[in-house]
Formats: C-alpha cells, structure tokens, sequence
C-alpha cells in the first residue's frame, strides 16, 4: 500500500522522452513505469509528439487517460522526416537488435541525437495538437509547448498564435515554449501570450538567471528539465542518491521554478527522486509553489 507521506509535491515531473522508444522501454515495462510513477505519487508528465515516435504519447493516454488528478505537458513543431517514418513499422525488431547488440544499440543513440525537421505555421500545429489529444486520450492539454523552436521562429508571432487559437477552443489550457538558449527564452517572454517555459538548468550552470528573474517576475511557470545534468554526472557522483537528493533539495528552495522534470526510464532512480521530494516537501520551510 502507497504510504502517502513520501508523495512528492505537484513540481516533481517524470520527464517521458525515452518512453516509447527503441533504447528505452515500451510495451508492459512502460507500462508499469508509469504504474510505479503514479504509486509514487507523480502526476506531471512531460512528452512530445516525436518522443518514441508518438508511442511516448499513446503509452500516457493507455496508462493516464483523462485522469484530473495528473498534468500533462506534451510539445509540437518537430517532425519525423520520411527516412524515420519508415522504420516505424519495424520498430519491434530493431529494439530487439538493439538490446542484443551495443552496435545496433549505438547505431540508434547516433540516429535519434540527429536534429528533427521543424513546421511552426498555423496549419501545423494546429493538426499536431489535435494529434496529441488524440493519442493521449485527453480533452484538452494541461500545458503545450513549442519544441525548440529557433528565435527567429517566435518572431512574427505565428507559432505561438496557434498554440493560443487552441487555448481559445480549450484544446490545451496554459500555452508555453520549450527553449535551447537564452535567446529564444527572452524572445518567448516577450510574448504575453506565454504561461510556460522549459529550460535546461545543468547543474552549476548560470546561462538562464536572467531568464528565470524575467519570468519570475512575469509570472511566467518555468519546467526544469535536466537538472541532474546526465547519466555520466550521476556516475560520477560519489553517491548518486544523494547527489540527486542534494540537487532536488537545491531546485525546490529556488522559487522561480515551478515543476522539475526527472527524466529516467529506471524505477529505482525514478523512486529515489520521489522520496527525496517528499521528504523535502513534509519539511516545513521552504517556499510555496504556484499552482
């Protein structure tokens, strides 16, 4: 039985990128994932319409559906070009060479680290959330993003015109922007229209004080996203338990940042980031999050 005092707060995310995918889990080990996510008491879950090739999506809509309890935060912009598209029908048997081969397994990370193709017209993402609420299983979508959208991108104010088209006919509820560098970042807080942003806050990097000043003050919700800054920081770690404790400690004191995103497809680091949540969240100091 879940003991409720170890429930991590409302800014501990599961970070969902390599749900779905052919080097992470899939089928029933995604399922029970998200399972042990949800006995964790973790209910923001972060996606994208490219993650795992739309299965990242469909695996939350089988687990979460249109559960109230759990936020969901999905992106759009990138595409899978034609050559990706048509190893989806064999994706089976390429997780199958990958786990028995690190050729195969290598040959994959090289494949997948190779930057998408991106739309930011009306017309795009527009079909690219109607997609995204159909393979999540939801009737609208907690929070939506612009997936790494270059500056220039943002600037006749198109893309993020979409998004709010869609806030209107409540297809998605808080509209928002995934960035890669401090530009993009300025330009999307530039936009009023803007209630999220997701950031890259490496651990001991200062690149985006500026910008989390800026939506601080804006109210702006800021997502953190790889905070524990990668498999090998958290091998290098004399204890990785209590580097990522020390590190969820350090981002949840800072009151600029709404939600943390722990991206792991392992449950055991999955369950570690919960419980230090939840020990620091049954702590009475600290700062209260906006909702």
């Amino acid at each position: 039985m879940h003991d409720d005092s170890r429930t991590p707060p409302a800014w501990l995310g599961l970070g969902c990128s390599r749900l779905g995918s052919v080097n992470g889990v899939a089928g029933s080990d995604a399922a029970r994932l998200l399972a042990a996510a949800l006995e964790e008491g973790y209910r923001f879950f972060d996606t994208s319409n490219v993650y795992g090739q739309g299965d990242s999506e469909r695996l939350l809509g089988n687990v979460i559906g249109n559960r109230s309890d759990c936020l969901v935060c999905t992106k759009g912009g990138k595409y899978l070009p034609f050559s990706k598209r048509m190893l989806v029908p064999v994706k089976g048997l390429i997780r199958l060479a990958a786990r028995r081969s690190n050729a195969a397994r290598n040959g994959v990370s090289s494949l997948r680290s190779q930057p998408l193709p991106t739309r930011w017209d009306i017309g795009f993402i527009s079909a690219a959330i109607d997609g995204s609420l159909r393979r999540l299983r939801r009737d609208a979508i907690d929070v939506y993003l612009l997936h790494s959208p270059q500056e220039n991108a943002l600037g006749d104010g198109e893309a993020i015109q979409a998004l709010h088209n869609a806030q209107q006919a409540g297809k998605i509820r808080v509209v928002g922007v995934s960035v890669d560098d401090v530009g993009t970042a300025m330009a999307a807080l530039a936009d009023p229209r803007v209630g999220a942003l997701q950031l890259p806050l490496h651990p001991n990097a200062h690149d985006y004080d500026q910008v989390l000043a800026q939506a601080f003050q804006q109210g702006v919700k800021v997502i953190a996203r790889e905070v524990l800054g990668g498999q090998s920081a958290i091998a290098a770690a004399q204890d990785p338990s209590a580097y990522a404790t020390a590190r969820i400690q350090e981002l949840h004191d800072d009151p600029r940042i709404t939600t943390v995103l722990v991206g792991t497809t392992k449950i055991s680091n999955m369950k570690v980031a919960a419980r230090a949540a939840g020990l620091i969240a049954s702590t009475p100091a600290g700062p209260q999050r906006g909702s």
